[in-house]
């Protein structure tokens, strides 16, 4: 052997793995079992090294874990690899004894043989972990064959089928990063409890996709909006959201925008004539979601290149501070008036109107005789000229105008009572018609 060889046997040493039993878990630096009175890291583990080579067989040691910024989810009873560098131990795990994420304990611990003399006998269960460990039948996700998806025939599927890469928490929580044939799929779950699947309908969750529609990716899925969904395991329709969707007739010179029918139908196949099936979406479903900007200098922004479409099972509500604009081409207040038979007055010009009627009742007169006399009150006998000068009074707008006020952006005091000093509507600039 050269001298090479030699020295190298030296300094190196070959790196040797063995199983371990986790006695103690440190969630954070101070948290220890006798009150703090060690400082130690966090995820950081007491472990009694299992395997008989190791010198220090039977001692309990201290480990940390061997993967710089990945951790996976430990506790007491955990079965994991530890091994030895430079006088420091450190883990791997825990082993995935049973594949199941809530369990990775010891198969071969005993209680009777190992816990048997320790203080911690009446408060471990009987594989090992915490008498109040949380335990709860997580079933491992799982990937079923989707046939409309995957792209594989009968004869290739289980020669050519592949796995996701997942990770999961003990207690139904998941991150999938996977695909169907080579469309990638993201899901992030919080509840993939009972099915070990993903279930749009069940906790919380955020799925991108890259290829299909939103029920050939999860299955079942409806809005809440949606008055055609039926509720699971039931035969009843949302109590919450019925619309009349016989006001959805519309004129037959009119171009629909989109009907109330179709607004709600994003879990289902959209036509190949409107757009291709491979595109990709993202679902955000949960119990409830809040999307909050604090700073002040924050925005919130949508954009669509298609629609927008705001739905609510009951209450509808906007608040804000400051102005409020909605600029469209068209605005209908409820589905119906979609059909353009009850235009929206302009408030400005009805006071108009009405000044000129005012003044024409005021320059009317009576003949009598071939002699003009002006109108009177049939009950008091008197002249009406007073009562329509007081109309002409309130409808005529003070001399600076009854424009809102360049600085304030609102109208000034001597307004007309019936018009408005914070909701205004566009005028008509032309006759155009932007839907044709």
């Amino acid at each position: 052997m050269g001298l090479g060889r030699i020295y190298q046997n030296l300094v190196e040493k070959d790196i040797d793995f063995f199983l371990g039993h986790v006695v103690q878990v440190h969630l954070n630096e101070s948290d220890s079992p006798r009150g703090g009175e060690n400082s130690v890291s966090s995820q950081a583990i007491k472990v009694k090294p299992l395997d008989s080579s190791l010198p220090t067989m039977s001692q309990i040691v201290s480990a940390i874990p061997l993967i710089r910024g990945i951790s996976d989810s430990i506790t007491k009873g955990d079965l994991v690899l530890m091994t030895l560098i430079y006088e420091s131990f450190y883990y791997m795990g825990p082993l995935n004894s049973f594949n199941t994420p809530n369990v990775g304990s010891n198969p071969a611990w005993s209680k009777r043989r190992d816990a048997l003399g320790s203080n911690d006998y009446d408060i471990e269960s009987s594989i090992g972990y915490g008498s109040a460990y949380p335990i709860s039948n997580v079933p491992k996700l799982q990937k079923n064959r989707n046939v409309v998806l995957d792209g594989l025939p009968n004869d290739y599927y289980h020669n050519s089928k592949h796995t996701d890469l997942s990770l999961e928490g003990r207690h139904g929580n998941s991150i999938r990063l996977g695909s169907r044939d080579i469309f990638p799929i993201l899901n992030l779950h919080n509840t993939n409890i009972p099915a070990g699947t993903e279930n749009p309908m069940v906790g919380s969750l955020i799925s991108f996709m890259s290829n299909g529609s939103i029920e050939q990716n999860l299955g079942f899925f409806r809005l809440s909006t949606d008055s055609s969904v039926t509720l699971p395991n039931t035969t009843a329709i949302n109590p919450n959201f019925q619309i009349n969707k016989g006001n959805s007739k519309l004129l037959t010179n009119i171009e629909p925008t989109e009907g109330l029918e179709t607004f709600y139908n994003f879990s289902q196949e959209i036509p190949e004539q409107e757009t291709k099936t491979e595109f990709d979406q993202i679902l955000i479903t949960s119990d409830r979601l809040i999307f909050n900007s604090r700073s002040n200098v924050g925005d919130i922004s949508i954009s669509s290149g298609r629609n927008i479409n705001l739905g609510a099972a009951v209450n509808f509500t906007l608040n804000n501070q400051g102005q409020s604009v909605i600029n469209s081409g068209n605005i209908y207040l409820g589905e119906k008036a979609r059909d353009k038979k009850e235009p929206m007055v302009l408030g400005d010009e009805l006071r108009a109107l009405l000044l000129k009627f005012a003044e024409i009742l005021q320059d009317s007169r009576a003949l009598v005789q071939g002699v003009p006399i002006p109108l009177y009150d049939k009950e008091s006998g008197t002249p009406m000229y007073n009562r329509i000068q007081t109309l002409i009074t309130e409808l005529t707008p003070p001399p600076d105008g009854e424009r809102p006020n360049s600085d304030t952006g609102v109208y000034k005091d001597s307004i007309t009572k019936f018009l408005s000093k914070k909701h205004f509507i566009e005028t008509n600039t032309d006759r155009s018609d932007n839907e044709g």
